[in-house]
């Protein structure tokens, strides 16, 4: 392993370790509820951050593989291992090792893992384009071996 891709492996962590130390700071100061209410909305914003990134670097919002495709892409680059599928006009983003889930398993955190990555998820694709859905579909924290979100385009 080069010095590069150490770096980048620690930088992943310091991310991760910065952003768990900010929802305990939250939650000593607020309680609990109140932290996993500013969770869901972090993520809300880093969604809202995603899709206009996404929008400036031309990703396509009307195709579904280029939306999942970035969304592997976001994943990729925080350490997160992905896999896409496309079936019946549909794109399944399979992750299937995430250290965002060993940190939140490691504190506890599972359920709130889930919700926040479901929200970052659906505002990520529905800011890109209003007529997309995501569904998850399988998870680490249900006590399946990965997450499987269908990214799918809403019926009329």
């Amino acid at each position: 392993m080069g010095d590069a891709e150490k770096d980048l492996k620690a930088m992943w962590n310091i991310c991760r370790d910065f952003f768990f130390k900010w929802r305990e700071t939250v939650k000593d100061a607020f309680g609990d509820e109140k932290a996993k209410e500013l969770v869901e909305k972090f993520w809300e914003k880093v969604g809202e951050g995603t899709a206009s990134l996404y929008k400036e670097h031309g990703i396509n919002p009307n195709s579904l593989m280029d939306i999942a495709k970035a969304i592997a892409r976001s994943s990729e680059i925080m350490g997160e291992k992905v896999e896409l599928e496309e079936r019946n006009g549909e794109v399944i983003v399979r992750h299937v090792k995430c250290p965002w889930w060993d940190w939140a398993q490691r504190l506890g955190l599972e359920k709130e893992d889930q919700a926040g990555c479901d929200v970052w998820f659906r505002v990520t694709v529905e800011k890109l384009n209003p007529d997309v859905r995501v569904e998850t579909l399988k998870s680490f924290a249900m006590g399946d071996e990965m997450c499987e979100r269908r990214i799918f385009f809403k019926k009329s």
